[in-house]
């Protein structure tokens, strides 16, 4: 499978406080992007302590057989989302540095003919054509609250001063919930992926996303455009990308 993965500090931050994993186990790909946040450098702490705590549950998952039936895969997402959250949380609540820290995450597992995508927080999964590209994941997040009980628009939540609330993030709390759709071959074939932290998702919408996939035809390329145009475009926030063909 090709893909490519990318993160950058951004234009305005010092500190990148993004991680993300890229994996391939046999036929299967695991992909994650984590966006830390924190005082100090917990936000980088809370990020690449989830990211490595999920790498070790799938390599132990992998190393003992890796079961494919959707039940497991479904179950073993949320089960690395948990100990990458007991992680975290056990630490920012022994070590007054850092405290309150956490990180959001989203994870996509490629395997046996479907692609499973598990998200805490607001980084993103799109499945992105030429003609368009549709959101996989659904942010936990103060302004998509406002959106579901239609305070505010899905473009108004674009602009919203509030956007970087978060109400759910991995890390923050004793136990975290962990959200994990399925996606059928029908449904991604041909298609690009994309999971991105919120300083690439908050500076391009659904018809932009498309037109990168219509100009750049390798993971490479497009990954790097899409990193130079939200730094073109502010760079307010740390920047990653994760871009993978699906066949």
């Amino acid at each position: 499978m090709e893909h490519f993965a990318i993160t950058d500090v951004g234009s305005v931050r010092e500190h990148n406080e993004d991680s993300y994993l890229v994996k391939e186990y046999g036929d299967a790909a695991l992909f994650a992007v984590f966006d830390g946040m924190g005082g100090a450098k917990a936000g980088e702490a809370a990020s690449a302590m989830a990211r490595d705590e999920v790498e070790k549950y799938f390599d132990g998952f992998f190393r003992e057989g890796g079961r494919t039936e959707p039940a497991a895969i479904q179950a073993a997402l949320a089960s690395a989302a948990d100990r990458a959250n007991f992680k975290v949380f056990s630490l920012a609540t022994t070590d007054a540095t850092y405290e309150g820290m956490g990180t959001t995450m989203v994870a996509a597992l490629c395997i046996a003919d479907k692609v499973y995508v598990a998200n805490v927080g607001d980084s993103r999964a799109y499945l992105i054509d030429s003609d368009g590209a549709m959101q996989i994941t659904r942010d936990h997040s103060f302004v998509q609250y406002l959106v579901d009980i239609g305070k505010i628009t899905p473009e108004e939540a674009r602009t919203n001063p509030k956007k970087n609330i978060i109400t759910r993030a991995v890390g923050v709390d004793k136990e975290v919930s962990v959200d994990v759709s399925v996606l059928e071959k029908k449904q991604y074939k041909g298609k690009t992926l994309l999971l991105c932290s919120d300083g690439l998702s908050g500076y391009f919408d659904a018809p932009a996303l498309a037109q990168f996939c219509r100009t750049y035809t390798d993971c490479e390329t497009m990954a790097r455009a899409m990193v130079d145009g939200a730094n073109a475009a502010g760079g307010s926030d740390n920047i990653t990308a994760i871009v993978a063909k699906l066949k």
